[in-house]
């Protein structure tokens, strides 16, 4: 005989007979209507591409197949109808918002000659929008891809972001070009990119990557800013995840678009009470013609020819091979769509509530998030194990003792 045999019983299953047969159904139709309206709104943000497969949509897809018996099963009555509705209600906010019509939206665009620019004019000329092209050579073969595949609605201009002639000439086309309608968007897009050790990369060549990637953003948008301003409109900085998270290798790279989301981050507070929206693309690593192989090649002898002859002992000729061989084997790797971050583009300028920043690329967001949270010694082996710097390579001092 069992000493607790004549304890009470406990039932922890909810009984349905407990409920009256008229609420069970009442609360039955109830969350079915809460489920099949959260389900439609989610469908129709995949119908119309405001968003893939991916965190958010695996957390949709949680709350509609667990949340309804979960709330039925812990939380009776009205109270747990309640919670479902507002658990759909949350999960819905923090989807991607519908998009503004794009016909008559005129947007400037700079480093179109290839990549992320190139895409994005394509993209944004197939739904109606008005494009500025900024190029680097308006007669070079990414002005020439524009020409042979857009519309008429696309003007190209000729656009270096650090000379101050061809940005006044470029805003003085645009403002006759928009008139009172203003500029709806400015998407800085230039960049460039050189791979190297810090120790071994010359101060000119840090000053231009600098120069390109923040100073040219910030002198692009100080001269639109008035006609964007009278648009109400959007300004997208493309960053990258090295904008926030360092990596051996992309110093100058990595200050000039930490520098970018500072500024970024500080124009978003400040263009509130504009209306104006500020947004950070922060790309993964993309093959685009920043890192493929001739120009890779040509930023590994610019970066020799700039060592002064310490550097070169300090490190050698073989040294700085063996990092770029080890570019050239991984770019390969890179994903060559760039459909991700054109959709980024595109939501930045043209959601209804567009998000502050788009980490974009696998493993964006839970790197980025997750960098800043952990100890610094465990942040930089993270780095470390990214990283594009090889692991074998020596510098010449190494071997010589």
């Amino acid at each position: 005989m069992f000493p607790f045999q004549h304890l009470p019983t406990m039932n922890f299953v909810v009984d349905d007979n407990d409920i009256p047969e008229d609420d069970v159904i009442l609360y039955s139709v109830l969350y079915t209507s809460v489920t099949v309206v959260f389900a439609m709104a989610v469908l129709s943000k995949f119908l119309t591409n405001e968003f893939r497969f991916g965190f958010r949509s695996v957390l949709s897809l949680a709350v509609l197949f667990l949340g309804e018996p979960l709330c039925q099963f812990f939380v009776k009555g009205p109270f747990g109808v309640g919670c479902f509705a507002f658990g759909c209600l949350l999960i819905y906010s923090i989807l991607p918002a519908s998009h503004l019509p794009a016909v008559d939206k005129a947007v400037l665009i700079t480093g179109c000659d290839s990549g992320f620019g190139l895409a994005l004019v394509k993209k944004l000329d197939s739904i109606g929008m008005k494009v500025f092209a900024g190029c680097l050579d308006k007669d070079g073969t990414g002005a020439a891809a524009i020409r042979h595949n857009c519309s008429n609605r696309v003007h190209i201009l000729q656009l270096d972001v650090t000379n101050e002639k061809e940005i006044s000439a470029a805003v003085e086309v645009v403002t006759l070009q928009v008139g009172d309608q203003g500029l709806w968007g400015l998407v800085n897009n230039a960049g460039i990119w050189y791979f190297s050790e810090l120790e071994m990369m010359s101060e000119p060549i840090i000053k231009k990557v600098i120069d390109v990637n923040l100073f040219g953003a910030i002198r692009m948008t100080k001269s639109l800013l008035p006609l964007i301003r009278k648009a109400k409109g959007r300004i997208v900085n493309v960053s990258s995840v090295l904008g926030r998270i360092s990596m051996e290798g992309n110093g100058a790279y990595g200050i000039s678009k930490h520098g970018l989301v500072a500024f970024s981050d500080t124009l978003r507070q400040e263009m509130k009470k504009w209306n104006v929206k500020v947004t950070i693309i922060e790309p993964t690593g993309y093959s685009t013609n920043n890192n493929q192989g001739q120009s890779l090649r040509l930023k590994r002898e610019e970066i020799w020819d700039s060592l002064d002859e310490d550097a070169r002992k300090t490190y050698g000729r073989e040294y700085l091979d063996e990092i770029y061989n080890n570019l050239f084997d991984m770019y390969h790797r890179y994903p060559d769509d760039l459909t991700p971050v054109i959709r980024a583009m595109r939501s930045g300028l043209l959601s209804k509530r567009p998000r502050e920043r788009y980490p974009c690329g696998a493993g964006a967001d839970i790197i980025t998030y997750i960098y800043c949270l952990v100890p610094v010694w465990l942040a930089d082996k993270v780095s470390s194990s990214f990283g594009l710097m090889s692991k074998t390579a020596k510098p010449a001092e190494f071997k010589e003792n």
